[in-house]
């Protein structure tokens, strides 16, 4: 790296030590309460594509901090972005993101500025936090609620804010920055003993570009039944929802689109040594921006579609042998996406075992398919040797073989091949080796990736270092999956937390 991109690292560190020193003294105990939450990133990469230009040093800082006094709370939370280049579209000198006043009392509570909202398991809205990519959508408004032991009723209202400089390395682009869009709704929700809840829930959101007419209005009504423990180790969930939208790609008028559903079951038991979960959904033309709907899929799998498929999960694990010391499960997917007009088919299968009191295996492998359209070969292997006290190396083998477009006349061949070491010297400190290689790759997007890593937690702080390559693929965090391009650089990651 080069001397300025150095002399970044050594004031992020001077400055989080001595923030550290600060707010590391001891509060009077009062109904006064704090938090502090500082996340800064410093990345230096080149673009894969032409390793020949110079890296692109940036630096990425978040903070948020609130205070309270007994039931009253507010936050505040803003950004910094730097560039060493001074590129007027990346730097950001100051950003106040987000800021919220709540008061949270033993029936009401009310939220005026920035808050999260979801509705259901995240299929009619789903409003969330997801630092990995980047991603902080929030309602920009107020919302209101009451509860008590038999009933639940919450309203909001208010405008999507998005994350204008995002601390992340693949940042989700929201495209928030051309338009605005606005959101109402409430839920109302009633308890039938401990076990059982029922909610209805109503929103209404409206999409306007800069300067221009709404070019799309959405209202979705839903309900959901869910059930715990009503036998002794079942669960049980049902939620419907429907959705009527307009949408005009012109000056013409907003034009009516087809109706929309969403429907999502799911049933599950559970011992001491069997579980079994069986899980369904069914989306129909249910093309909604702000959700986060149950995929069904495993993290490895880019599952885009969200909006016109059904399909239902049947997972079943169980311990067997001495003591139970070995896992055995499985599951089988199978459904029918209607975008692709193709059936989807994956069977999988897992176990775990430990072998002794200081070794532990896993193994994991499965087959995804789509008739005519694709197909997935997915394995992996992990092993864990505790090698002392608090300190143990682990090792990871994975492989992937996708196909696609199997049918076209240029058919997709892509293969992958990880692995990675990492040796846990104690709570606090670990450091990694990874290595990929992609034979399928053309000799200019390269073959081979190497890649380092160290960790270090203690207290209120967390940092993560990186060096080397990464070929891109399939990124999943949270349920929240996305395809990211390769990296070449290095970037350290800091976080506090008070």
């Amino acid at each position: 790296m080069i001397s300025n991109f150095k002399i970044i690292l050594i004031a992020v560190a001077v400055s989080l030590s001595s923030f550290s020193a600060e707010l590391s003294e001891e509060a009077s105990p009062s109904s006064f309460f704090w938090s502090v939450s500082d996340h800064a990133l410093v990345s230096s990469a080149k673009d894969p594509a032409e390793p020949e230009t110079p890296a692109k040093n940036v630096f990425s800082h978040q903070t948020s901090v609130g205070v309270g006094y007994e039931n009253i709370s507010t936050e505040v939370l803003f950004t910094n972005r730097f560039s060493q280049t001074r590129d007027p579209l990346v730097d950001q000198p100051f950003l106040l993101d987000k800021k919220s006043l709540v008061g949270d009392f033993e029936n009401w509570e009310f939220r005026i500025g920035d808050s999260h909202q979801e509705l259901g398991r995240g299929i009619a809205l789903a409003l969330f936090n997801n630092p990995a990519f980047g991603v902080d959508n929030t309602l920009e408004g107020g919302s209101l609620k009451y509860r008590d032991d038999f009933v639940e009723v919450s309203a909001f209202g208010g405008r999507v804010n998005a994350l204008q400089a995002p601390v992340a390395i693949n940042p989700i682009d929201t495209l928030m920055s051309s338009r605005e869009v606005k959101i109402a709704g409430g839920a109302l929700s009633g308890h039938f003993g401990s076990q059982v809840k029922g909610t209805a829930h109503y929103h209404l959101t409206s999409s306007q570009p800069d300067g221009k007419a709404i070019n799309r209005k959405y209202q979705t009504l839903g309900a959901s039944l869910e059930a715990r423990d009503v036998l002794s180790g079942v669960d049980a969930y049902w939620e419907s929802n429907v959705m009527d939208w307009e949408s005009t790609n012109s000056s013409k008028p907003l034009q009516k689109k087809p109706r929309a559903y969403a429907n999502f079951g799911s049933l599950s038991y559970s011992d001491s040594v069997f579980k079994s979960k069986l899980e369904f959904k069914d989306y129909r033309s249910f093309f909604y921006e702000f959700q986060g709907p149950p995929t069904l899929e495993e993290e490895i799998v880019l599952s885009t579609n969200n909006s016109d498929v059904t399909a239902a999960r049947f997972l079943t694990e169980g311990r067997v042998g001495y003591e139970g010391q070995a896992t055995l499960g499985s599951s089988f997917l199978y459904g029918q996406d209607r975008e692709l007009k193709a059936k989807i088919y994956h069977p999988l299968a897992f176990s775990k075992w430990k072998v002794s009191s200081g070794v532990e295996l896993e193994a994991r492998g499965g087959y995804r398919w789509m008739p005519d359209k694709n197909n997935l070969v997915h394995g992996s292997l992990k092993s864990k040797f505790k090698t002392g006290r608090g300190e143990y190396f682990e090792l990871e083998f994975r492989k992937q073989t996708l196909n696609q477009a199997i049918t076209s006349p240029i058919p997709i061949h892509e293969e992958r091949n990880a692995a990675l070491g990492t040796y846990t010297f104690s709570e606090s400190f670990s450091l990694g080796l990874g290595y990929e290689y992609m034979p399928t790759n053309l000799p200019e997007q390269g073959n081979h990736f190497v890649n380092g890593t160290a960790t270090y937690k203690t207290g209120v702080i967390a940092a993560r270092g990186f060096v080397g390559q990464t070929s891109g693929g399939t990124q999943c965090s949270s349920g929240v999956c996305r395809q990211v391009p390769p990296f070449s650089g290095a970037y350290l990651e800091t976080s506090l937390v008070f």
